[in-house]
């Protein structure tokens, strides 16, 4: 093939994807290389690092020997990854111990004790949001306190997608996005906040430079060349995380448009054109990598992972692969023979609007006639609560809905996307290849970062493939199971205190 391409990298936390993109935005080929994650303890998530650098460049390798891409034509490359993790490296960008994951939940003491430094309302008007043991900075706190050695090891302390991109380049280096995922940046400045990194007990000297999304971080190293199969010194654009990233791959680009990404996580992001204030005082918004500039980000924790959990118990008991098409009709098979049965997620703690991290997922109301469609099902439909139940919370801050786009894993299923539609009673416009998302919002970035395209946001236009449309009597059955699904959250806590 001949012409200017860029490669972009997604990095999640199953796996991670080479895409291969023209310059006029067209989607050439990709390929995925999986990995899993590590629980050595309760509430202890981790992943190592350079597994994941290494399946990168496998993936790298074969997406290019599969389009036919010569190494001289890659204009640039950029990488998107999962949020919210943190992993210390040492000046060579070599992690140092494997990566705190964004599921990890061990800093429990660290956020409390930040939070009662941090002043009222649990240091909200400090930090513009409350800090739990799923944010970055508790994570960076239980470095420095339980492991000192890797602290005084430590030249930075990185996000995943900060961490691969050191790896590729050796520079240390995050976008706005990224920087106030940290919530240590002074919103006056765009700069690390002296004063925050105080509080929060984060050292400034060992956080990253804060650059644009579309600079270019540096050129590949020699290594990183080998291992991707690109020349040395191919430039690297910083790119972004997977909630800004998703937001332009999904083409979600005005103020009030809407991504839904239903994957390991399930979380909206939704674009404003200022920074909003919570009403109720937890969480602030994400800087956006491009205007209007603000992204209100809501996350559902076990989201997708809800229902790979499920998958898995049901392989236990003699089941296979899910098949989508059988799935979805054993499911719909039992619509009218659920009577109260419901399921509530909370497999990993809840963040939007429960924000409570001992939170813990049930089935409630099994009869002697349930069977695993019904329990699928209930499954099925207790995310979908949880996702309505979210985006109420974003309803709040005032905000004036557009379209809502879903993407990711999740959205290849035509039932659960319609048990969303009806939840949410939205229509919802599913993306062509919505688990490309991220990478073409990765993708923009690197067009741009080469000269190659001239706005972010347009650079990779996403495909409609189809618009879910809410059934009204299946909205209506929603609105009913909603109210009995969020009876149960006081009444289960209750119980399991």
């Amino acid at each position: 093939m001949t012409g200017p391409v860029v490669i972009a990298y997604d990095v999640g936390t199953s796996g991670v994807k080479a895409v291969v993109v023209a310059a006029s935005g067209q989607v050439l080929g990709s390929r995925v290389r999986t990995y899993g994650l590590s629980t050595p303890r309760p509430d202890e998530v981790e992943q190592d690092l350079d597994a994941m650098v290494a399946e990168l460049g496998a993936a790298s390798r074969e997406v290019i020997a599969a389009v036919g891409v010569d190494a001289a034509d890659v204009a640039a490359v950029a990488v998107t990854a999962q949020m919210f993790s943190v992993v210390p490296v040492d000046r060579d960008g070599a992690p140092l111990r494997p990566m705190l994951s964004w599921l990890d939940q061990r800093s429990t003491a660290e956020a409390a004790r930040i939070r009662a430094a941090a002043g009222p309302d649990d240091g909200y008007d400090r930090f513009d949001a409350v800090l739990t043991a799923k944010d970055i900075v508790p994570r960076i706190a239980w470095v420095e306190t339980r492991e000192p050695e890797i602290a005084r090891r430590t030249a930075w302390y990185l996000d995943c997608k900060e961490a691969v991109v050191g790896r590729l380049t050796g520079r240390a280096a995050t976008d706005p996005a990224g920087a106030s995922a940290f919530r240590l940046v002074d919103p006056r400045t765009g700069r690390w906040d002296p004063e925050r990194c105080r509080i929060a007990e984060a050292p400034l000297d060992r956080l990253p430079d804060i650059v644009d999304a579309t600079d270019v971080v540096g050129g590949l190293t020699a290594d990183a060349a080998i291992s991707t199969g690109l020349r040395a010194g191919t430039p690297v654009v910083c790119g972004a995380g997977d909630v800004p990233a998703s937001q332009i791959g999904a083409g979600a680009i005005r103020a009030g448009d809407i991504h839904l990404s239903l994957g390991t996580a399930v979380y909206f992001g939704i674009l404003t054109a200022s920074s909003v204030r919570d009403p109720g005082r937890r969480l602030g918004p994400l800087r956006h990598i491009a205007p209007p500039g603000w992204l209100l980000w809501l996350e559902v924790a076990t989201g997708g992972a809800a229902l790979s959990w499920w998958d898995r118990q049901i392989a236990g008991l003699g089941g296979v692969k899910r098949d989508h098409s059988s799935v979805d009709a054993s499911v719909e098979a039992v619509a009218d023979e659920m009577e109260d049965l419901q399921f509530v997620p909370w497999l990993t703690g809840e963040r939007v609007p429960l924000f409570d991290d001992a939170a813990r997922a049930a089935f409630v109301g099994l009869a002697l006639h349930h069977g695993r469609a019904h329990l699928t099902r209930a499954v099925m439909e207790g995310v979908a609560s949880q996702i309505a139940w979210a985006y109420d919370y974003g309803l709040a801050y005032g905000i004036d809905p557009g379209t809502i786009r879903a993407v990711g894993g999740g959205s290849i299923g035509s039932l659960w996307t319609r048990l969303i539609a009806d939840a949410l009673d939205r229509p919802l416009e599913i993306v062509a290849d919505p688990q490309d998302a991220a990478a073409r919002g990765a993708a923009a970035c690197a067009l741009v970062g080469a000269g190659l395209a001239g706005d972010v946001r347009t650079a990779v236009p996403p495909i409609i493939e189809r618009t879910v449309v809410p059934d009204p009597d299946g909205a209506t059955r929603a609105r009913a199971r909603r109210a009995t699904f969020r009876r149960l959250y006081p009444a289960l806590r209750e119980a399991v205190a």
